[in-house]
This record gives structure tokens, sequence and C-alpha cells, in this order.
């Protein structure tokens, strides 16, 4: 059997609360409760929704520019989560360039923080039959003076952790351990170093697990032929379900979606008929949400590759193709973080591990925002080697959130 599929999986996130306790801890709060005091307008919580979503399939886009059709699969909502807490220590130029960027220009200033605590708590509690954290860290160099305001806002909209520390190679070890902890053991190493110019690091961690309403049988999983853009084969094991599910077809693909949990999350899997690479350039938020609308139930016959997948991305070449380019150059344009010393973004690391099996589908990311004060060192790229023509979104099916998307290139690795 022949195969050519592209994927989109849709996906929710549950806010977290937790507290990370250490030796050098010098800033502490009180574990407050995830419901927010207030709540922003229905407008403005769409506002950054959209925000979100747009930002994704932009970086989405660029990415795929630089994959040279292998694997992508990224969490709009981790990486514009971690960013929107260093939003608060950003002022003239690089805040103007977060806004372009990210698309926050959307969301009022004055309600640019209540509107994140709303919808992470909106994430929260949207499906109690899947799993899905997040979480929040900033990690601080021991001695570094931040200003209180900065770190009062993050632990109260964002129930971000503070935790003060020397900067050493154990400094590392914590940062992994907290983003094993917090995906379950899926991510337990995005941070290789830091460089004695590192002064802080932002982290966020999601974690989803969902089973199917429908889940598969795994006696009728099969190996079956998977072909690649460059028309090679590769043997994958296959499942397969007939059902009734949300499912469209037209001249250029084929789509359906599939529901964990009580239904409010689902993964979407969209099979382009000419090909994913020429799919992938035209999809955006508003195709995205039009193909959800149209979906209609149906039976289907449905056969998914079983696959998982992890993959790691510095995105600083990236996001400065999108327009960040002061934000990694010296200047003091994070004066709301210290009025004192010039910053500059060293590192930005993006990992993402995905599983889709007979029961459900296990998914995470990782987000690490570094910031130093001298010029910090040239990051390795790592060389990404997957294959697959398929492109993967998880999102939240009533607020539209758009957690986790991506390209598939081949199911086994």
């Amino acid at each position: 059997m022949k195969i050519f599929a592209t994927c989109c999986l849709i996906l929710v996130i549950a806010v977290v609360l937790f507290q990370f306790t250490g030796e050098e801890k010098t800033h502490s709060h009180q574990i407050k409760p995830l419901r927010p005091a207030s709540f922003p307008s229905q407008s403005e919580s769409d506002a950054l929704t959209k925000a979100h979503n747009e930002f994704g399939f932009k970086l989405y886009r660029e990415l795929q520019k630089e994959s040279n059709g292998e694997n992508v699969f990224i969490s709009p909502t981790s990486i514009a989560t971690a960013f929107g807490m260093l939003y608060n220590g950003t002022v003239d130029q690089v805040r103007s360039e977060f806004d372009e960027v990210f698309e926050f220009t959307k969301v009022p200033d004055e309600s640019f923080n209540t509107a994140n605590q709303s919808l992470l708590w909106n994430l929260a509690t949207s499906d109690k039959l899947a799993e899905l954290d997040i979480a929040n860290s900033i990690w601080i160099k021991s001695g570094f003076p931040v200003k209180p305001e900065f770190i009062s806002t993050n632990v109260e909209h964002f129930d971000a952790v503070i935790k003060n520390a020397p900067f050493s190679p154990q400094t590392v070890k914590d940062i992994n351990q907290w983003c094993s902890d917090k995906t379950r053991g899926k991510i337990t190493s995005p941070l290789s170093k830091l460089t004695p110019d590192d002064i802080m690091v932002l982290v966020n961690a999601v974690y989803f697990k969902g089973l199917w309403q429908n889940p598969f049988d795994k006696q009728r999983t099969q190996a079956a032929n998977f072909t690649l853009v460059d028309n090679s084969q590769v043997s994958v094991p296959l499942m397969a379900r007939e059902g009734s599910y949300h499912f469209l077809e037209n001249d250029e693909f084929q789509a359906v979606r599939l529901p964990f949990g009580d239904g409010k999350m689902a993964m979407s899997f969209i099979l382009p008929k000419k090909g994913l690479e020429a799919y992938q350039q035209s999809i955006s938020t508003e195709s995205f949400v039009k193909l959800q609308s149209e979906m209609r139930q149906r039976e289907v016959m449905l056969l998914v590759p079983r696959f998982k997948i992890e993959l790691q991305n510095e995105l600083k070449r990236s996001l400065k193709s999108l327009g960040m380019n002061e934000a990694f150059n010296f200047s003091m344009g994070f004066s709301s973080i210290n009025s004192d010393e010039p910053l500059q973004i060293s590192q930005v690391i993006h990992n993402t591990f995905l599983e889709v099996k007979e029961e459900g589908a296990e998914a995470a990311a990782v987000t690490a925002i570094a910031l130093g004060i001298e010029m910090a060192a040239m990051e390795e790229v790592p060389v990404m080697k997957i294959d697959r023509p398929f492109f993967c979104a998880i999102s939240n099916i009533e607020t539209g959130n758009v957690i986790f998307l991506g390209s598939i290139f081949n199911p086994l690795k």
C-alpha cells in the first residue's frame, strides 16, 4: 500500500501551578489560585488567540524554507508564552519588534498580561478528560539585579517560578531536570550550555496527553509503505479504523479530525493531493479555520501512521528573518528588566516531541530564551534528517488556539 500523508494536530493547553525549590532561591511567591481575579473582554481574549495563531503559521512557513524537506513541528503557544514573559521587560525598538513578530499589537498593552492569564485558564479548564499542562520559570544569575516589577508581573500573570542560580554546569542540569519533570520525561536536555555572559533564562514547558474517543485496534495495525517526497518508500506501522469523523474532501486535499477526551481537543490530518511541499506554503490561520468549519460528520475508512518524533530548533535565524533584529544586539531595549546593563538574546531553543499511537497522542514542547550581557558564542545549529510528507497541528476546538503544528516527512525517526 502506498501512503502519502499530511497531518494537522490541534490541541489545548492546561496550566499547572507549581513551585520550584532550591538552595539559592532568593525570590519566592505563594502559589495563587489558577482562576484569574478578573477576565479581559472576549474580543481581547480572541485577539491574543489570533496573535498566537498568526505568529505560529508565520514561523512555520519560515522554518519550512530552512528545513530542506525535513520535519517541522513547533508549539506556537509555547514560544509565544515564553516571549510573552520577556515582553514585560522590553521597551522602544525591541518592544516594537516583538509587536511585529508575535502580533502582540492585536492586544492592548493594558490588557496584555490579563489576556495571557485568562488564556492559560481557559485552556487549562477546557477538556477535563485529557492531560495538558503549561509551566513557566525564570532563572536569574545570582547577583544580577532585576526590577521587582518584572518579577511580580510574570509571577502574577504567567505563574512563573523564579529561581536564582550560579549559572554553572549544575544550573544547566537543573533547568533540564525542570523541563524533564514538566514534560513527563519527553524532553530531557533542551539546554546544552550557558555562557559566562548569560544572566537569565526564561523557560516555558507544555505537555499534552489525550486518548482518542475511538481508539484504534492494535490487532488491525499492519506494516505498509509510506512514500517520501523523492518517491522512495519506507515501511511504517499503519493503524486502521472505520468510523464517523469530521471529514472534508475537495480538489486540493482530504482532511479528517479525530477527537480526544470529551471532544474539545482534536487531532486533524490533512492529506494534500498535489504534495505537501506545495500545500504547506499556502496554509494560514484563515485557511486552517475555514477548513475546520467546512468539515462534516461522515463515515471514513481511516489509515494513519503510528509514529514518534523528537525535534530541536535554534530559532534565532528564523526570528531574525521575521523582523526581530534589535533583540539580538546589545541595547537598552530590555531596560524594564535592568536599566543599567545593555542586554541581548543569546539563545532561543525550541524542542518538541510527538507520538501518535493506537490509544491516543502525546505531545510536549520546551522553549528556552537566554539573555546575556556580552556577545554570546555562536550556537551550533542542529542537523535534522527526518523527512515526512504530512502536516501536523494541535489546537483547541473551542478557543481556536493552535498549540502545536508542523510537517512530518518520515514517521520512523
